[in-house]
């Protein structure tokens, strides 16, 4: 099996972070979210919260659109999804 170390190294770093995978968590709860809501659920700063999912988005765990003056951010797909429940579970054991 051929595993692209670039992705490998953007997905691990971006999992390296609790507040990221609790980003990440708060998103497959809540299927989306602007950085504003994420800031008062997370009580942490703007530039904070954006640069955690500039790394999510980087590793294409997270995707965004516009919305109006808003960028609204959820999981880029089932995969993220899957992957949190085998941390949950881990995690849990």
């Amino acid at each position: 099996m051929i595993i692209n170390d670039q992705k490998l190294h953007m997905i691990t770093k971006a999992l390296d972070n609790s507040l990221r995978i609790k980003i990440l968590y708060y998103l497959q709860e809540n299927v989306e979210s602007n950085v504003s809501n994420l800031m008062h659920y997370f009580a942490t700063s703007q530039p904070n919260i954006s640069r955690h999912l500039k790394i999510l988005a980087d590793a294409n765990l997270v995707f965004s659109r516009k919305d109006g003056q808003e960028r609204i951010y959820q999981l880029s797909d089932n995969h993220v999804s899957q992957l949190l429940d085998t941390l949950k579970t881990h995690i849990n054991d």
